[in-house]
């Protein structure tokens, strides 16, 4: 039986493309580049928050702690990077942001790790550590009982639900050579704080229904298998990764007589994911900004209003006006005995931001 996608409408792709790109760079970093992030880690720490520092025309902020093994841990709006002076590892770490990956593009972007290496003085070839291949759908929906429809090289899967409903079905071992994720998209985003994604999805997305992700994690093992090692390898090789993913790795099926479940027909959706065109979606940084501070504002209000409900009470307020004018000068006296006051907390968020 050829199952029938949900909601009325046959599968429609929403977005596709990378949604990962983590990369390294073996080399010596400059002895006076150590010096400098020392100085700014130990400031950090004792400040208990990052330091502005600004490298080759890059504004960047040292955090106090390292990344893992990596000693230094700096950050821009583009990318996480590591640094180490240690020769057991790459000596250099990064990895891009959504924001990145999804306003100027992953191959904008690896131009940009390339100059921000050039500023740093560090002579070294780019590699890919790890890359991750996403398609999002809608009219197509995995029901808990056909997860058992599913053929797979892996003898991992892991469930999940909340209530009654699928929310996420995962195949192989995190940090494996490849490891499949599909979940409820729109959930995440929306607990994220994520908003933009929706301007992502484009005019194609229904917002009363779930987005289906369907996202392939291939470490460096992974790559290594494809030849691939630099980011240009990656780019020139999405088709044969998303073939093997979809067509051989991982693949939905439906159900027959046969024992075999790699006999079973390829259930129709999923060719319809076999075929996505990993073109990858770009979104204004104007717009993800703007969706971003949306879902914000979104998350905290709940806390916020129930915060503003509970100070009228003791306020003797009995409306938003009322209670908003009598907190202000409880607020102006707090930050007199802060010797911080709420102008300047803002501003300072407004920096670090």
């Amino acid at each position: 039986m050829v199952s029938v996608p949900p909601f009325g409408r046959s599968p429609v792709e929403l977005a596709s493309g990378i949604d990962a790109l983590y990369m390294s760079a073996r080399g010596a970093v400059p002895d006076v580049l150590l010096s400098e992030l020392d100085l700014h880690k130990n400031v950090a720490r004792q400040r208990d928050e990052p330091v502005d520092i600004n490298l080759g025309g890059y504004p960047l902020r040292v955090i106090g702690t390292g990344w893992g093994k990596y000693r230094y841990c700096l950050l821009h709006e583009l990318a996480r990077v590591g640094i180490t002076p240690s020769e057991k590892l790459p000596a250099i770490r990064v990895q891009p942001t959504a924001k990145a990956l999804h306003t100027i593009g992953p191959e904008t972007t690896v131009l940009w790790v390339r100059n921000l290496l050039d500023a740093f003085g560090v002579e070294s070839t780019l590699q890919v550590s790890r890359l991750d291949l996403h398609s999002d759908w809608q009219g197509f929906w995995i029901e808990p009982n056909e997860r058992s429809n599913f053929a797979t090289y892996s003898d991992k899967r892991a469930l999940y639900e909340v209530g009654d409903a699928l929310s996420g079905l995962n195949f192989g071992k995190r940090g494996g050579a490849l490891y499949a994720r599909l979940y409820d998209k729109t959930r995440e985003a929306e607990g994220k704080g994520h908003d933009w994604w929706p301007d992502v999805w484009g005019p194609g997305f229904d917002p009363e229904q779930p987005v289906l992700r369907i996202e392939f994690e291939i470490n460096r093992d992974g790559l290594r298998e494809f030849g691939i090692l630099s980011p240009e390898d990656a780019f020139e090789n999405l088709g044969p990764l998303w073939a093997y993913s979809t067509s051989q790795w991982l693949t939905l099926r439906i159900p027959t007589a046969d024992e075999t479940r790699s006999r079973w027909p390829i259930d129709p959706r999923w060719q319809a994911v076999q075929r996505c065109s990993l073109s990858g979606n770009a979104l204004p940084a104007d717009r993800m900004r703007a969706g971003a501070a949306s879902g914000e504002l979104r998350r905290m209000l709940p806390q916020l209003v129930g915060y503003l409900a509970s100070a009228a009470l003791p306020l003797g307020t009995t409306d938003l006006d009322s209670t908003l004018a009598a907190l202000r000068p409880h607020v102006e006296a707090y930050g007199q005995r802060r010797s911080l006051s709420f102008d300047d907390r803002v501003a300072e968020k407004r920096r670090r931001a």
